[in-house]
């Protein structure tokens, strides 16, 4: 448990990995040996919303690995590649079922925002973090900017439990915003 401010518990995502495509073009972030997350799992996560705004029958089984990872589907839009939705679990699930499930749930069900269209299909771009390596901070500085996600738990003044996620491309895309938050 590590000590901060406000009695927050910190976690670093250590060695996560994603991946990031809008279904045409690939752009592999993360660790290249022993990397877990794979382009075809972005297309997964596109052909598995496709399906679900379509109403179709879901997509085949995938071919890529089927272990237990805790993962986050990321979807963004347009060239600016804005937020559109990012919901994941720290419970590990298989693949296949985990990224079905997480490809429709950040798409629908981010408070966000409101669902995603069909009409906006065609810009989405998606990431999906596979989440490895989990540790304890030792205070709020103990992490990595780009390296690591964080994980922050804590209890306001009212005794609510407030968590708050991010993923380590989140820090290096927001920069100072990021810090602000």
């Amino acid at each position: 448990m590590a000590a901060g401010c406000c009695g927050t518990k910190k976690q670093k995502l250590n060695n996560s990995t994603s991946v990031t495509c809008n279904g045409t073009s690939l752009i592999p972030n993360g660790v290249r040996n022993g990397m877990v997350a794979h382009p075809e799992m972005c297309f997964f996560c596109f052909d598995v919303l496709y399906c679900h705004l379509h109403s179709l029958d879901p997509p085949k089984t995938p071919n890529f690995c089927n272990d237990p990872y805790p993962l986050f589907v990321t979807w963004k839009i347009g060239k600016d590649r804005r937020l559109r939705g990012c919901i994941g679990t720290f419970n590990a699930m298989n693949l296949h079922c985990g990224l079905r499930e997480y490809a429709v749930t950040s798409a629908f069900k981010d408070s966000r925002f409101s669902p995603i269209t069909r009409d906006e299909f065609s810009k989405l771009h998606v990431s999906v973090s596979i989440l490895r390596h989990f540790e304890d901070g030792s205070d709020y500085l103990d992490w990595e900017v780009g390296v690591h996600g964080i994980r922050i738990e804590f209890h306001n003044e009212k005794g609510s439990k407030r968590t708050a996620t991010y993923l380590p491309e989140v820090a290096p895309e927001q920069g100072e915003q990021f810090i602000n938050q």
